[in-house]
C-alpha cells in the first residue's frame, strides 16, 4: 500500500510540474495524421513486437510514446505550442519543434522530462504489479504480469536513455553539464561521448544502434553552436540539475535493474 501511495505522489507531483503541458495551447491534436504516418508507427509497434515478443514490444512501444509525450510536455510548458513527436520504427521515437528552447534551463527541462515522466508510471506499474500477482485469478495474474514487464522496460529504456553517451538524453545533459562546470572542455567531452557509444556498439556488434550514433554526429556541432549561443547554467542550478540528472537514472536503475543486468 505504501507503494501505491508513493507511485500516486510521483504521478501526482507529474502532473503539476508538467501542468499547461499535457493538452497544449489547442487541445490535445493529432498533427500530421496522414497514411505515411500511420504506416510509419504501424511499422514501429510491428517491428518492436517482432524484434521483443507481444508484451515486452508492447510495453516497448508504449515507453517511447510516455518517453517522448514527455518531451513534448516540457516543450509546451517552456512556449513551444508546436511541439510534437514520431515513432520510428527501431529507433524509437523523435520529439519535433520548430524552435530551439530559448535559455539553457528550459533545455535541460526539456531534456530530462523525457525520461522523468516515466518515473511515476514505473512506480505505479510496480505496486499495482505486486497487488495483482498476489491474486488467485489467473486474468488477474496475466495483468500483473504484463504491468511488470511494463514497469520494467520503463525502467531498462530510460536508464539506457540517460547513459552518458551522444546522441541520448544522458549526453546531452553531460555535455550542457560539462559546458555549465568547464566549458573549455565541452568539446573534448562530446567528442568522448560520441567515441565511447560508437566503440560499445562495435564491441556488442550493435551495427543499427552504430548507424544511429553515427546519425547524431552532424547534430553535435549544432548542440555547441546553441550551447555557446545561451548563457549557461548558473553553478547552483548546475548542481541542480546534475543532482536530478544522477538521481532519476538511479531511480531506473533500481526499477529495471532484473532485466538490465541481463544484458551483461
Amino acid at each position: 500500500m505504501l507503494s501505491l501511495l508513493a507511485a500516486l505522489g510521483l504521478c501526482l507531483a507529474t502532473w503539476k510540474t508538467l501542468q499547461g503541458g499535457w493538452r497544449g495551447r489547442s487541445g490535445l491534436q493529432i498533427a500530421g495524421l496522414d497514411l505515411n504516418t500511420v504506416a510509419m508507427a504501424a511499422v514501429a509497434v510491428g517491428a518492436a513486437v517482432y524484434f521483443w515478443g507481444l508484451p515486452y514490444g508492447i510495453a516497448f512501444v508504449i515507453a517511447v510514446a510516455v518517453h517522448e509525450f514527455g518531451h513534448v510536455a516540457a516543450f509546451r510548458v517552456c512556449g513551444h505550442a508546436d511541439a510534437r513527436f514520431r515513432l520510428i520504427p527501431l529507433m524509437g521515437g523523435v520529439t519535433i519543434s520548430n524552435t530551439a528552447p530559448a535559455s539553457a534551463e528550459k533545455a535541460v527541462f526539456i531534456t530530462l522530462m523525457g525520461p522523468a515522466i516515466n518515473l511515476g508510471p514505473m512506480v505505479l506499474c510496480l505496486a499495482l504489479a505486486e497487488m495483482l500477482m498476489a491474486s488467485q485469478s489467473l486474468a488477474v495474474f496475466q495483468i500483473g504480469g504484463f504491468l511488470y514487464v511494463q514497469a520494467l522496460v520503463l525502467a531498462a529504456l530510460n536508464f539506457f536513455n540517460l547513459l552518458p553517451l551522444w546522441p541520448l538524453d544522458g549526453g546531452k545533459l553531460t555535455q550542457r553539464l560539462a559546458y555549465s562546470f568547464a566549458p573549455d572542455v565541452t568539446r573534448q567531452v562530446s567528442i568522448a561521448m560520441t567515441v565511447l557509444a560508437a566503440a560499445l556498439c562495435l564491441a556488442t556488434r550493435s551495427w543499427f544502434l552504430l548507424f544511429f550514433v553515427l546519425m547524431g554526429w552532424p547534430g553535435l556541432a549544432q548542440s555547441e553552436t546553441l550551447l555557446r549561443a545561451q548563457r549557461p547554467l548558473s553553478r547552483k542550478r548546475s548542481l541542480l540539475a546534475l543532482a536530478a540528472y544522477l538521481a532519476t537514472a538511479a531511480a531506473f536503475f533500481a526499477g529495471g535493474h532484473p532485466l538490465l543486468l541481463g544484458f551483461f
